[in-house]
């Protein structure tokens, strides 16, 4: 007899833990990010550019993406376009995390399809106050 396992569960249907898909070159911005969100109980998945994030997002779904607007290989504003034109993707929030804070770089983040923007550096409270204002947060 197969009995179902529910030891990650409590009583009733219990929402997932929310996704967050990190596209960051920087190896100590991407650890960074990562420690602060899956301290507060996220999952996080990790791309160092806008191909492995296509990539990525072939194989998971994801809740959240944070995308550094200044990559190698596949530039931000083209893989955000590639993201959203994706089925399921349309709605899901994507936030630019830039350092520069130019106004025209800004606009142009959020013209593309971004829903928020992000100035480096943050202090790890700012990053969450963003994330947990798009994102249910985990229970």
């Amino acid at each position: 007899m197969n009995i179902p396992d529910t030891s990650h569960t409590q009583q009733g249907a219990q929402s997932p833990t929310p996704t967050i898909l990190i596209v960051e070159n920087e190896v100590s911005n991407r650890i960074l990010i990562e420690r602060v969100l899956s301290t507060r109980g996220y999952r996080c998945l990790l791309a160092s550019n806008g191909q492995e994030a296509l990539n990525t997002l072939d194989r998971e779904r994801v809740d959240l993406i944070l995308t550094d607007l200044s990559m190698p290989v596949l530039v931000v504003f083209r893989t955000t376009q590639l993201i959203r034109a994706r089925p399921g993707m349309a709605h899901v929030p994507i936030v630019a995390v830039t350092a520069y804070a130019l106004n025209d770089e800004n606009e142009a983040a959020m013209h593309i399809g971004c829903n928020e923007y992000l100035t480096k550096p943050f202090k790890p409270r700012q990053l969450l106050e963003v994330v947990d204002r798009l994102l249910p947060r985990p229970q």
